[in-house]
């Protein structure tokens, strides 16, 4: 097989390039991802902090963060970010 048939194959799946054009389950799926990089990269930056820091004044940091989370999203997806935040961890 040359290259050319080997690549077709794997470029002729049209993804959309628009979010307007996904599915529903698409949409659900593309959603769980994006919450579940951001628990994992919210667990990243408080680990550094508490690296360069200390456990202490990142625990700080990290409750004017949540806090300002909060205000801005709503309690809600404040707790459903800490709960997947810990299971990550």
């Amino acid at each position: 097989m040359t290259d050319a048939r080997l690549t077709s194959s794997l470029t002729s799946i049209k993804k959309p390039t628009n979010l307007a054009t996904l599915t529903p389950q698409q949409r659900s799926d593309l959603l769980e991802t994006m919450r579940q990089t951001e628990a994992r990269e919210w667990v990243q930056r408080y680990r550094k902090k508490a690296r360069d820091l200390g456990k202490i004044k990142a625990s700080a940091w990290w409750l004017q963060v949540y806090s300002d989370i909060e205000k801005r999203r709503g309690s809600a997806a404040a707790v459903d970010l800490r709960k997947r935040m810990n299971e990550t961890r």
